[in-house]
């Protein structure tokens, strides 16, 4: 991965690792879907209302994805470090800021000096899966679930929750 450090910290990603049975929960979680079978060649098990599926296989893959991004050629991400103040109320530790259009690379924001704590490893984590989602390195299934709900998101007016 092309990683861009901009006053983030070469060594922050390292410091900020969790445990990924934690982060498949979490996203399941997140998508208000059950958990996932255990099985790598199960069917479609996750359903959520938009009718969004993913296997079992597709979460370890996305989750590879994760882990892989850091060494990988194949996928740009820019981390810019940000003052507490121009954080989003709803990330005020890390936020995944989108897509460049033209370049393809993702961008992630962290807070400066964030605390070491599980809340803000699972705040990095998800970052990096969004990122990894939305460049398509995770694949095209975790493309189009990207795609599907950023469109849904997008379509939402501009005082509602966010998905």
């Amino acid at each position: 991965m092309s990683v861009i450090w901009e006053a983030a910290g070469r060594g922050l990603l390292k410091r900020l690792t969790m445990k990924l049975s934690v982060l498949l929960l979490a996203f399941c979680a997140a998508l208000g879907a059950p958990a996932v079978a255990q099985s790598p060649n199960a069917q479609p098990t996750t359903r959520s209302a938009q009718d969004i599926q993913f296997t079992a296989h597709d979460v370890a893959t996305l989750l590879k994805a994760t882990q892989d991004a850091e060494a990988s050629p194949n996928i740009t991400i820019k981390i810019v470090g940000k003052p507490a103040t121009d954080m989003p109320a709803y990330d005020p530790i890390v936020h995944f800021a989108g897509i460049d259009a033209n370049s393809g690379a993702a961008t992630i924001w962290i807070v400066h000096s964030p605390d070491k704590t599980p809340a803000a490893a699972q705040a990095l984590r998800a970052a990096m899966e969004l990122a990894c989602m939305g460049t398509g390195f995770a694949g095209p299934t975790w493309k189009a679930i990207y795609d599907k709900v950023a469109a849904m998101d997008a379509a939402l007016p501009s005082n509602a929750e966010s998905l």
